[in-house]
C-alpha cells in the first residue's frame, strides 16, 4: 500500500513539474512573439503609444495630416484589429483626410489598466490621447457596435469638438440595454491564461484570417491576426464586458439633442426576403470559414413588416434623440464596413457633402 502510494505521489510530482515547465515555456513564446508582433506593427506605422495618464493608447494615424476633415475611428466590444478594418475602409480618403484610430484601454496596442472605465473615463481617454497627439478637434467619428455608446456621450458632452458622426451599426441605446455581458470569474481567469500565454496557444490552433470575400491584402491579414493574438483578454476588456449595459445605459442618459451632422447606417435594414437570404449565405460562409457551426437566423428576419416596426418603434427613437441624424438602411453583416466597404465609403462621401454644404 506504501509502495503504491509513494508511486502515485512520484507520478503526481512528475505531472505537476511537467505542466510547469509546459507554462513556463508558453509564457516565454507569448512574450517572444508579442514583442516581435509589435515590432512588426511599429514598422507598419500602426504602433504610437500616446500617454493618456497612468497608461497609454495607441494612436494609429494616417492619411492627409493637413486634410480636409479627421476621421477617428472607435472599435465595437472585442474587436482588437479595427486599425486595419479602417486602413481597408477608408483607403480612398487618404489624399484629403486624416485618419485615426484611438485603441481605448486594453484594445489593439493600447495598455492594459485595471481602474473602472466608465463611458466618461474611456471618452475622456480618446480626447486626451488626440489632444496629446497632436491632432485637434473637430473630428468626424466612426464609430462601430459598442463604440456608438462612447460616440454618442461624446457628441452629446462636447459638441463643440464633433465635426460629425458615423454610426457604423452602432449599439441601439434605448436606456434598458440587455447585452450579453461577460463572467466575471470567467474575465479573470480568461486574463490569467492569456498572461501565461494559453490563450495565443487556443487561438493559434483555431484563428484564421478573416474571411477570403473581404478581399484583405496579405498584409492587412498578417497584421490583423498579430493584433488578435496579441492582446485579447484583459483587465480593460473584462470590465468593459461585465459592465456593458450600464455603459450603453449611461451613455443614453447622458443623451443632449444636438445638430451635428449624423449618420446612422443599419445593417439591419433589411427590405426584401433576398436581402436576408444574402446576409445567412455570408454568416454560414463566414462560419465555415473559422469552423464554428452555424446557427440559421431566425424566421422573424424574414418578416419585412417586423423589421420596419422594430427600426419605426426602437431605433428611430434613438437616432430623434441624438439630433438630426440620417438613418441610412444597408442589410448586411453587423461588421458592415468589411462586407460591403464601397457602399459605406459612398454613404460616407454623401456625409461629407452634407456637412460640407
Amino acid at each position: 500500500m506504501k509502495k503504491a502510494l509513494k508511486i502515485t505521489g512520484r507520478i503526481l510530482l512528475i505531472l505537476l513539474i511537467l505542466l510547469l515547465l509546459f507554462t513556463l515555456i508558453t509564457f516565454i513564446i507569448h512574450r517572444i512573439k508579442t514583442n516581435k508582433e509589435t515590432e512588426m506593427l511599429k514598422e507598419a506605422g500602426y504602433y504610437n503609444p500616446v500617454s493618456v495618464g497612468d497608461y497609454s493608447l495607441n494612436v494609429y494615424d494616417f492619411g492627409n495630416k493637413n486634410g480636409r476633415h479627421t476621421f477617428v475611428g472607435m472599435s465595437g466590444r472585442g474587436t482588437f484589429d479595427y486599425s486595419i478594418r479602417m486602413n481597408r475602409l477608408m483607403g480612398g480618403f487618404t489624399d484629403e483626410n486624416r485618419i485615426v484610430v484611438v485603441d481605448r484601454p486594453g484594445y489593439g496596442l493600447s495598455d492594459d489598466t485595471k481602474e473602472p472605465l466608465t463611458v466618461e473615463s474611456v471618452v475622456n481617454d480618446y480626447r486626451a490621447a488626440l489632444k496629446n497627439a497632436g491632432i485637434k478637434a473637430p473630428y468626424i467619428l466612426l464609430p462601430h457596435s459598442m463604440g456608438g455608446a462612447y460616440a454618442t456621450y461624446w457628441v452629446s458632452k462636447y459638441p463643440e469638438e464633433i465635426e460629425g458622426v458615423v454610426f457604423l451599426d452602432g449599439t441601439l441605446l434605448d436606456g434598458k440595454c440587455d447585452l450579453t455581458e461577460g463572467s466575471a470569474i470567467e474575465n479573470r481567469a480568461a486574463v490569467a491564461a492569456n498572461k501565461i500565454g494559453l490563450v495565443r496557444l487556443a487561438k493559434s490552433f483555431v484563428l484564421k484570417s478573416v474571411t477570403p470575400g473581404m478581399n484583405y491584402t496579405d498584409e492587412q491579414r498578417k497584421y490583423s491576426e498579430a493584433l488578435n493574438l496579441h492582446n485579447t483578454f484583459n483587465h480593460a476588456f473584462a470590465y468593459e464586458e461585465e459592465h456593458s449595459n450600464e455603459i450603453c445605459d449611461t451613455a443614453f442618459n447622458e443623451i443632449k439633442t444636438n445638430d451635428v451632422p449624423k449618420v446612422y447606417i443599419c445593417a439591419h435594414g433589411f427590405q426584401t426576403k433576398e436581402e436576408v437570404d444574402e446576409w445567412q449565405a455570408w454568416e454560414q460562409q463566414e462560419c465555415e470559414f473559422v469552423g464554428k457551426e452555424y446557427k440559421k437566423a431566425p424566421d422573424i428576419f424574414y418578416d419585412m413588416e417586423w423589421l420596419k416596426n422594430y427600426r419605426d418603434t426602437e431605433l428611430q427613437p434613438y437616432l430623434d434623440k441624438l439630433g438630426n441624424c440620417e438613418l441610412v438602411l444597408l442589410p448586411g453583416i453587423h461588421c458592415i464596413y468589411d462586407q460591403r466597404p464601397d457602399d459605406v465609403a459612398e454613404i460616407i462621401v454623401d456625409f461629407l457633402d452634407r456637412i460640407e454644404k
